[in-house]
């Protein structure tokens, strides 16, 4: 039997970080897709850390490419996504993963206005952008997986930052509405919503993606966890899910500020 996600193509924003975003491009690797990572949104990594994850996704025998791109601005991601298709052909997944920076300023009226726009055009602008540049190609498949990563619990959050929740509310609401419009095309549109999830070393990434190193003694929800989940919307198996905000728990966290 073959992988599950053989002969897709996966495009996954914010990919070469230490956290979700890289565990989910080793994710949707193993399952058998070609794999692009996107950089540029805020980190700039070094050449050397963007090459070894791209040769961690060519280990699991396919095809991978780093393209460097701010999520946030329009024409950049429609660059990227034709970068994508010219190198391994049109998007079939795309993991909304790049995100605004989490500030924690209790007082509204000190949030900087540069910031509050930085972190909303991230968040929101960033993922409708991803989502208009790969919806014609999955209309005229047939088939399409779009995933957007949001944050557990959100809508309930009492406590700042406002900014970065208020995107991750966004991006829930956005999923529910636009599941409705596509499911029918063959789209199933979802969202991850994470707790806090403490980073993994790069060597526990590559472990944790074939369930060794410290996945057997994890206590709480990792990157590899959230991918796990990812990876299955991404799959035939969920072709029927849509609209689903799924939780995954993460460790105890006390916002500082």
């Amino acid at each position: 039997m073959g992988r599950p996600l053989d002969g897709r193509v996966a495009l996954v924003t914010g990919g070469t970080a230490e956290g979700m975003g890289r565990s989910i491009a080793f994710t949707l690797a193993r399952d058998g897709a070609d794999v692009a990572v996107n950089y540029g949104t805020h980190r700039r990594p070094s050449a050397a850390a963007v090459r070894r994850i791209v040769r961690a996704i060519e280990d699991s025998d396919v095809r991978g490419i780093a393209v460097r791109a701010d999520t946030s601005k329009g024409a950049d991601v429609r660059r990227l996504v034709e970068r994508v298709r010219e190198a391994l052909g049109p998007v079939d997944i795309l993991v909304n993963n790049a995100g605004g920076s989490w500030r924690v300023q209790r007082d509204l009226l000190r949030v900087d206005d540069a910031h509050w726009e930085r972190v909303l055009r991230t968040e929101v602008d960033g993922m409708i952008h991803g989502i208009k540049a790969v919806l014609p190609n999955m209309r005229r498949k047939r088939w399409g997986r779009i995933v957007n990563i949001g944050m557990e619990r959100s809508e309930e959050f009492t406590g700042p930052p406002y900014d970065y929740t208020l995107g991750k509310i966004a991006r829930h609401g956005l999923t529910r509405i636009l599941a409705e419009v596509e499911i029918d095309r063959g789209i199933t549109v979802n969202a991850v919503a994470p707790g806090y999830i403490p980073y993994l070393s790069f060597r526990e990434a590559v472990e944790s993606v074939r369930h060794r190193g410290p996945w057997p003694r994890r206590t709480h929800g990792t990157p590899q966890d959230v991918a796990e989940v990812v990876a299955w919307l991404a799959s035939d198996a969920a072709r029927f899910v849509k609209a689903a905000v799924i939780p995954v728990h993460g460790a105890p966290f006390e916002p500082e500020g």
